[in-house]
């Protein structure tokens, strides 16, 4: 990432420490065509189960979702933890 994520101390849900660094996907479809977001960085807390994205990381999946909804109908694969390192 050009800056590391966050790391989320507290959770803002039970306000207990030590939430842990997970990945996910996420998916949007169109028409057929599949947007495949891989290795979406989130934090878990260990207690509640609350998830907490980074805000940059939320900004970048959203606009890729968007651009993939508004845009050519193609289906394609972006791996957000490498993309948010470029």
């Amino acid at each position: 990432m050009k800056q590391p994520l966050e790391p989320v101390s507290v959770c803002a849900e039970c306000y207990s420490g030590n939430a842990q660094l997970r990945f996910r996907e996420e998916r949007a479809e169109k028409n057929g065509a599949l947007l495949l977001l891989e290795k979406v960085p989130y934090y878990l807390c260990p207690v509640c189960g609350e998830e907490t994205y980074d805000l940059d990381v939320e900004v970048f999946v959203e606009k890729e979702i968007e651009k993939f909804l508004e845009g050519e109908e193609k289906s394609r694969t972006v791996n957000v933890w490498e993309a948010m390192e470029a």
